[in-house]
């Protein structure tokens, strides 16, 4: 049983490099030259990298009403890439379009938050994939006009890694919907970008159930989006630059650079990086997980130290239940830790708890794991 999402190597990589920087890190003021006087280095932002900053943090505010992809089609059991909407996710996420994302650009797309899953065939041409997300735009009218122009886009631009060629299809009984379609190596892939008050609802499947699979999969994705859409109280854009990128504390928790998945998630949030989220779904509220931090760790914070060591050695079993992984050393200073690693020993995931915190580490190393583990104990041990 599945409960935490462990990020894809590569994956992680081509985003991170493409659509990441950490915003809660400092941009050193400049210095005077014209004196010979030692000059203290401060910390400030100016507006573009507040508003950068604001925009990530209303990405993860959306993170807790965008629908879980399971509550849409509970086939997907394997979790995938998922992080705040940004112009180089989207691309990444549509087959590598760069128009796309320029599309969404020009149009004013602020942020959004996305999920991706899989059905967890092991054999490549058995893989199914749902993604579904969540685009805020300034107004209705900047939605509607960038549903369509995102819908246009894609049936004349292709992607970098995309096979067919995208046909407008449409669906009889949701008109607004931009429904499109593609026969992706013998397998019919469909698209939807369906505009609603200031948002877009984007939709992608590739499934083996044909068009009538497609078309289930966009009503059920719409019927359950659309009211979670109506209960979130978006951030007016011009308090965006002031909105707090962390407002919890849980990420100043978590250690490491981060990642394009790092960000400060409420209860909903989390749910969405866990990979079986329906078991995730009745854990988490049993341990009380009100917040979760992600950089190059996830840290939980739950209710009290027994929902820490209960999340603990949930996240145990599912780790060591896998026959890709094995038990490893875990750092010796670092009491309760336990650490697995694959194969090659290329990945690592240690844990770690202290109070009502909880935190899966990542690494490529054995001396990166513990290091990271060890700062990550000190971490949770100093907070309040």
């Amino acid at each position: 049983m599945q409960l935490v999402l462990r990020v894809g190597a590569v994956m992680a990589a081509v985003i991170m490099v493409s659509a990441c920087e950490d915003p809660q890190r400092p941009v050193p003021a400049p210095v005077s030259t014209t004196t010979t006087t030692a000059t203290p280095t401060t910390t400030v932002r100016n507006d573009e990298q507040r508003l950068h900053a604001g925009k990530l943090a209303e990405g993860a505010r959306m993170a807790e009403v965008l629908t879980l992809p399971t509550d849409i089609d509970p086939a997907f059991v394997r979790a995938g890439q998922t992080g705040v909407l940004t112009e180089p996710m989207l691309t990444i996420m549509t087959d590598h379009n760069n128009a796309l994302g320029a599309a969404a650009t020009e149009h004013g797309m602020l942020t959004g938050f996305v999920s991706q899953r899989s059905n967890g065939a092991s054999m490549r041409g058995d893989i199914s994939w749902l993604t579904h997300g969540i685009l805020r735009f300034p107004d209705t009218d900047a939605a509607q006009a960038a549903a369509t122009a995102l819908a246009t886009t894609a049936t004349t631009q292709s992607g970098m890694l995309q096979s067919g060629v995208w046909t407008a299809t449409g669906l009889p009984d949701e008109p607004d919907a931009r429904v499109l379609t593609m026969d992706n190596r013998g397998k019919l892939e469909g698209m939807a970008f369906t505009p609603h008050a200031e948002f877009v609802v984007f939709t992608k499947i590739r499934a083996g159930g044909g068009l009538p699979e497609i078309e289930r999969t966009v009503r059920a994705a719409l019927a359950l989006q659309r009211p979670a859409l109506d209960s979130f109280t978006a951030t007016p854009v011009a308090d965006l630059p002031d909105l707090p990128y962390d407002p919890t504390g849980i990420h100043a928790l978590a250690v490491g650079d981060g990642s394009a998945s790092s960000g400060s998630f409420g209860p909903h949030g989390a749910l969405l990086f866990a990979d079986d989220q329906q078991a995730a779904v009745t854990l988490y509220r049993e341990v009380g997980v009100s917040a979760l931090g992600r950089k190059d760790s996830a840290v939980y914070r739950t209710s009290d130290a027994a929902g820490a060591a209960k999340l603990s050695a949930a996240t145990a079993a599912q780790i060591g239940g896998q026959t890709d992984w094995k038990q490893a050393p875990a750092p010796a200073s670092v009491p309760g830790s336990a650490c697995w690693t694959d194969a090659d020993a290329s990945r690592w995931s240690c844990t770690v708890s202290s109070g009502p915190y909880f935190a899966l580490v990542w690494a490529k190393s054995q001396d990166e794991a513990h290091t990271l583990t060890g700062q990550q104990h000190t971490a949770l041990a100093a907070a309040k």
